[in-house]
């Protein structure tokens, strides 16, 4: 009994700290910024767009969430929070999820009713945590990872030349090496056919790049098979490499298993022993942005949007009724990420001839079914449902949970940008 007023002592000098912390000044949130009181939850805001959603604006996800927790320790179940509203829903969803990181954090929401003005500090500081996370990796990539898009690194070159000082605008569909990733993997045998040919038609709009034809990049082609969209798919080198240059550290991201730098490795840092599949879907997007001619992070280079692309492979893992793909995948992922354990690679890997894919418009379709039958073959359609798109404008800034399982459809707009 006289540890409740023992902890609620401890938990009001907690909060006076967190205020005083907000009061000195506290800004975005970079690493050299997490410190002091506000330090845990500034972590947890940046690891919110690697592992819970890069595209959802965490400053709403922080009010709606606050706002029903509010309501939650008034003992208010009016109608309008969040259960009641769906895009509200989704951000509590979010919100839970982000506070599960911090044991302290529901504790700490009832002292900001009280102060509503540094609540919004609160919210600031985290919200632009989240955005700097994003960024810093955009712009490691794009300072580091050129080498990653070369299958054969000690060998391989670009041709033509590219080199970090061309910018972006030589990338995508304008060179032939960066094209032929982000070619959609049924598309490929035709892409080597003629390569500028195809690049011309994709660039005149021709032929239309969408989230829904799955890009090459995505796919170790050794084992591609054109029967089972899932063989192969997340195992493309291109891929592991940038997701190893964020969650393990960019000196694991060729090598896996050679000696890491003095830091810890992010994954590590936020307690991810094996990978995440939200965290393979944001190495995702990332990688397509870093091979795109895109200059300005945004949710749609032209016809192909990041939201949907990303949605793919989040559901490839949370909405896939076939388990044994999923097991077999996150557990190829777990062994060849030895950053995140102290353990070797393996790799587990069959040789097949590819073929051409199905009648169906979108990657996805069939994509489920099971091992052991063909998929069915000329269904064609798109497989996205109203609720995946809800999509909510916003002026306010944007860029920008151990193992959530959700799949959150509410996003926010960013700019659309074009190559």
């Amino acid at each position: 009994m006289s540890s409740e007023p023992s902890n609620t002592l401890e938990m009001s000098s907690h909060f006076q700290d967190l205020l005083e912390n907000l009061n000195s000044g506290v800004k975005a949130g970079r690493k050299r910024k997490i410190i002091g009181p506000i330090g845990p939850y500034l972590r947890a805001a940046r690891w919110f767009p690697l592992a819970i959603d890069p595209f959802v604006v965490l400053e709403k996800v922080l009010y709606d969430g606050m706002e029903a927790e509010f309501a939650e320790l008034q003992g208010n179940s009016a109608p309008g929070q969040c259960e009641n509203v769906n895009s509200r829903q989704k951000s509590c969803e979010q919100y839970d999820a982000l506070v599960k990181l911090v044991p302290t954090f529901s504790d700490v929401i009832s002292g900001f009713e009280k102060v509503p003005s540094a609540m919004d500090n609160f919210i600031h500081a985290l919200s632009s945590a989240a955005n700097d996370a994003r960024s810093d990796d955009t712009g490691s990539l794009m300072r580091e990872g050129l080498v990653y898009m070369l299958k054969n690194p000690g060998s391989d070159q670009f041709n033509p030349p590219l080199v970090k000082q061309q910018g972006k605008m030589a990338r995508g569909w304008n060179h032939p090496q960066t094209a032929r990733l982000l070619c959609p993997m049924r598309m490929l045998d035709m892409f080597d056919q003629d390569p500028h040919s195809f690049m011309e038609r994709v660039r005149e709009g021709q032929i239309k790049i969408t989230a829904a034809k799955l890009p090459a990049f995505l796919y170790d082609q050794s084992v591609f098979d054109s029967a089972r969209k899932s063989r192969g798919c997340l195992q493309g080198y291109y891929l592991k490499r940038v997701f190893h240059h964020i969650f393990t550290g960019p000196s694991s991201a060729l090598s896996p298993n050679a000696r890491r730098g003095t830091k810890t490795p992010k994954g590590r840092i936020h307690g991810m022993s094996s990978p995440l599949p939200r965290a393979i879907a944001y190495a995702a997007v990332q990688a397509y942005f870093q091979l795109s001619s895109a200059t300005v992070w945004c949710q749609e280079i032209e016809d192909l949007s990041l939201v949907d692309l990303y949605d793919k492979v989040a559901e490839m893992f949370e909405g896939n009724s076939n388990k044994e793909w999923v097991e077999e995948t996150l557990r190829l992922w777990k062994v060849e990420t030895p950053g995140l354990r102290q353990h070797g690679r393996s790799r587990a890997r069959r040789d097949v001839q590819p073929g051409a894919f199905d009648d169906s418009e979108d990657d996805m379709d069939g994509f489920f079914d099971s091992e052991e039958h063909p998929p069915d073959v000329g269904n064609g359609g798109n497989h996205r449902s109203a609720e995946d798109n809800v999509r909510t404008e916003t002026s306010n800034r944007v860029d920008g949970t151990n193992g959530t399982n959700f799949l959150p459809h509410m996003h926010f707009a960013y700019s659309s940008c074009a190559s």
